[in-house]
């Protein structure tokens, strides 16, 4: 315990050792900083001042030459050829609106500067046509008795300025000497004080690199196993190593069943007649895709996304799998769908059953007139007998159609699904002559009872018996299983019936609760609909799996109310 203690303290006094030394190095690095840009800022200012003040003796000095060379232009090229070692490029006269009257430059005249402080002497810095700094030093013209003399050179020269154009490069130049000078000496104190903290790093970076390797480690372990999707990563020879909490459940499979195996064997996931392994390793492909998994009867719809594992060199050592469960998601996109459909065409249904009926009101008034008006022996009765049929039968289907999109009022009352499933199979074997149906009702000895519509419970059983009834070409099976069943904690009774009939082909089940979908010719595609719509407003489920040729099973989740008999 004592030398646990011991080592942690040690631990604290070098991580305080290590803040000491960073503190200590950035406050020389800023002081060393602060001190390299006061001398850098100094010597700039002094070339700057030095500079301004060799341009006004200049000026000065082309002052006192008197306005009668000062307005010679060719007096003034002379004077600027005396003076361009000092480093002036050019000599201008401009009057106090900023106009250039008199240049020994010629581009520059009649060109116009901007003067910010009138009557004042000016520095301005600026860039001419061959990139060169210059410094503009502008003046007014001071008149003493030499001046006053000259009454033209007065009048022409009083409210003007005398511009000196000093070439700064040179200084620049020396500043940049400064400036280098300065900046190596700042960089081998600097390197000094590197190679220093480098050696107190490689004595410190292996306590350091393993405490934070394990708590990175650490890290992505816990993050792994609260991540949200199932993370899978096998190496270059597809041997897993990595199988997160997520995964275990996605999959049903244990970590220690997979981890350090080949992949395609444990674990196989197919895309077509491909392995998503084969396509991630060899093909190098980015896989972003949905698989539909079956597994212990239980259907699931996964979501896959693959990214390469890459060193530095750029070669691939492995792939990364991330695996989400959307099949709660699928399920509910489909059912928002769905009830969208719904709505839609309930409410166009009952624009059109509207439409429809007073025709066939009419229709029907004037076939049973004209049928009342022949003799019994007339052909033409027979035929009117036939409109009268197909008649009753368009004004069912609009009945049907009306009942379909109008809102429904649930008529409430606990009552036995026993007895009504019971009652249901009597009614159907009553009727049913043609086909040999053999029907099976299971049920664990419990008598549950539903809070609801009984009617129309009733309604929505019945026709799933009757579409299984049709399904059945001459003769089979159906059986109806009723059993308890927990679902995020309520208590709901599970209706299952099922058939060996044609079954449904895989593209019409998303459609199979659709209005008007059918793919028998006498039928008109409403019985599901008005099935699906009783059994949600009692705060059900109603689910169908099916495969081609090989029968249909309907769920049907109703949550229970009460088991108390109440009828």
């Amino acid at each position: 315990m004592f030398k646990r203690k011991n080592r942690n303290l040690k631990e604290i006094l070098t991580k305080d050792k290590i803040a000491l030394i960073f503190i200590l190095i950035f406050i020389l690095v800023f002081i060393l900083g602060y001190i390299s840009n006061h001398e850098l800022q100094r010597e700039k200012n002094y070339l700057w001042e030095l500079a301004r003040v060799e341009g006004l003796n200049i000026a000065f000095s082309i002052q006192t030459l008197g306005s009668e060379f000062i307005l010679d232009r060719e007096i003034l090229i002379e004077v600027l050829d005396l003076f361009q070692k000092e480093g002036i490029s050019f000599i201008d006269i401009v009057d106090r609106n900023g106009n250039i009257r008199l240049s020994t430059n010629e581009a520059r005249m009649n060109h116009n500067i901007e003067i910010e402080h009138p009557g004042s002497i000016n520095y301005i810095q600026s860039i001419d046509a061959e990139k060169q700094r210059i410094l503009q030093i502008i003046k007014p013209f001071d008149f003493d008795d030499r001046f006053s003399s000259d009454l033209f050179g007065y009048l022409f020269l009083r409210d003007k300025y005398l511009l000196i154009g000093i070439n700064m490069e040179k200084n620049y130049a020396r500043y940049d000497q400064i400036k280098q000078r300065v900046i190596l000496n700042y960089f081998i104190i600097l390197i000094v004080l590197l190679l220093g903290i480098y050696t107190i790093f490689r004595y410190q970076e292996g306590v350091i690199i393993k405490k934070t390797l394990e708590n990175i480690k650490d890290y992505t372990s816990k993050l792994l196993e609260t991540m949200d999707s199932g993370v899978i990563s096998v190496d270059e020879y597809n041997i897993i190593k990595t199988f997160n909490k997520k995964s275990e459940q996605i999959f049903q499979v244990k970590r220690e069943d997979v981890i350090g195996k080949k992949a395609d064997k444990v674990l196989p996931l197919m895309i077509g007649n491909q392995s998503i392994y084969q396509l991630g390793l060899q093909e190098k492909k980015k896989i972003e895709t949905e698989i539909e998994l079956n597994k212990n009867n239980v259907k699931k719809v996964l979501e896959f996304n693959t990214s390469l594992l890459s060193e530095e060199n750029d070669d691939y050592n492995g792939m990364v799998i991330l695996v989400r469960d959307v099949s709660q998601i699928k399920a509910l996109s489909e059912e928002i769908n769905r009830n969208k459909r719904l709505a839609s065409l309930g409410k166009l249904s009952s624009g059109i059953a509207h439409e429809i009926r007073n025709p066939l009101s009419s229709i029907r008034g004037l076939a049973q007139f004209l049928h009342q008006s022949f003799d019994d022996s007339d052909e033409r009765k027979n035929d009117l007998n036939i409109i009268l049929k197909e008649v009753d039968r368009l004004n069912l289907l609009v009945n049907n159609i009306l009942d379909f999109s109008k809102n429904k009022r649930l008529i409430l009352s606990n009552f036995s699904l026993n007895k009504l499933i019971e009652e249901i199979i009597y009614l159907i074997q009553l009727e049913n002559n043609k086909k040999k149906i053999n029907f099976q009702f299971v049920t664990n000895n419990n008598n549950y009872y539903v809070y609801g519509d009984r009617d129309k419970i009733k309604q929505a059983i019945m026709n799933v018996v009757l579409n299984s009834i049709q399904a059945i070409n001459i003769s089979g099976d159906i059986v109806i299983m009723i059993s308890g069943i927990n679902i995020k904690n309520k208590e709901n009774i599970k209706i299952t019936i099922t058939d060996n009939g044609t079954g449904i082909e895989k593209e019409d089940l998303s459609h199979i609760f659709d209005p008007f979908f059918t793919n028998r010719d006498n039928g008109h595609g409403l019985g599901l609909s008005i099935s699906y719509n009783i059994i949600e407003m009692h705060g059900g489920i109603i689910r169908v799996e099916s495969e081609k040729n090989r029968g249909t099973k309907v769920d049907i989740l109703l949550p229970i109310r009460s088991k108390e008999k109440n009828e």
